[in-house]
């Protein structure tokens, strides 16, 4: 689709990891750069015709893109960790890619021909706005599902895609009610991430969530519903996360340590609850965890070999 060429001051190659998935109408990417520039001239365009816009999820990093004329004036955007922009392979461009993780979803024009004149005017920007953020969002749950899916799933992953890009590009009265199954799959993917990063914060409660989300008390309700609420939720997260580390033969630090890591500040809650939830203690937990290690290590050396060769070999 472009020409690429390694950033002359850093290394003499460019090295870029792609995998792409097939979704019907739709296609999404996701890409791994070491730093890159990047150009799709006038006679590209001309003689390799894709007639597709695209969504560019910046994960980590940072790009800047200009339009080279077209159906828009020329133009610069510059994009950072976080923000998605919106651009159109049917017209030339050029730019430049720090090293980054991307994903890329494109869309074909077909698909969205009474929305075209909007999307046009939108090309080579950075859409830094709400629902931009409800666009990347919803990028990043249908990133974690990409896995498993079905060719099933796939007619209904369309039509949520194509409700959500008219809801957050070129809105109409009735697109917000169409794209409600992808506005439900961006609140949950943000409701994710506020959790996993304030798992070590025992305030948080589902007011403070509803508040680190930007939603109301009732959405965010309906939202955990199918969880058996927001706190629960929270409480089951933090269970898991301290299960995995009470697993790790690294981890050294006492039980109730990890807890406190994971927002427990009651030694006598945190045991109780753990029980409720997987039917044996954090301590029996450990003791069978560590009795296996042992166990595995004896196995290993037993050959000569260490412990890693031989996960290796029985894997």
């Amino acid at each position: 689709m472009a020409d690429l060429t390694p950033i002359a001051h850093r290394q003499r190659k460019a090295s870029i990891d792609l995998a792409t998935w097939d979704l019907g109408s739709f296609a999404m990417c996701q890409e791994s750069s070491s730093g890159t520039r990047f150009s799709r001239t006038p006679r590209r365009v001309k003689t390799i015709f894709a007639d597709h816009w695209y969504l560019f999820l910046i994960k980590e990093g940072a790009n800047w893109v200009v339009s080279d004329g077209g159906c828009s004036a020329e133009q610069v955007s510059r994009g950072t960790s976080g923000q998605v922009g919106f651009y159109s392979l049917g017209e030339a461009f050029h730019g430049e890619m720090q090293p980054m993780e991307i994903l890329m979803l494109f869309i074909p024009r077909d698909q969205f021909a009474r929305q075209a004149g909007t999307l046009d005017r939108l090309n080579n920007t950075i859409i830094d706005t709400a629902r931009g953020r409800f666009l990347s969002d919803y990028m990043l749950a249908l990133e974690r599902r990409l896995p498993e899916l079905t060719k099933d799933d796939v007619p209904a992953i369309v039509r949520a895609t194509e409700a959500m890009i008219t809801a957050c590009l070129a809105p109409a009265p009735h697109s917000a009610e169409e794209a409600h199954e992808g506005i439900i799959l961006s609140l949950g993917e943000r409701a994710r991430r506020v959790v996993q990063s304030q798992l070590s914060n025992p305030k948080l409660t589902p007011a403070s969530l509803a508040k680190s989300m930007g939603v109301s008390r009732s959405v965010l309700y309906r939202l955990f519903e199918p969880h058996g609420g927001a706190a629960r939720y929270v409480r089951n997260t933090r269970l898991a996360s301290a299960h995995r580390a009470l697993c790790d033969f690294a981890e050294t630090r006492q039980i109730q340590q990890i807890a406190n890591s994971f927002g427990f500040t009651c030694a006598q809650e945190f045991s109780r609850a753990f029980r409720q939830r997987y039917g044996y203690s954090p301590s029996e937990l450990r003791a069978d965890c560590s009795q296996s290690v042992r166990r595995l290590c004896g196995q290993a050396t037993e050959g000569g070999r260490t412990l890693g060769e031989f996960l290796r070999t029985t894997a």
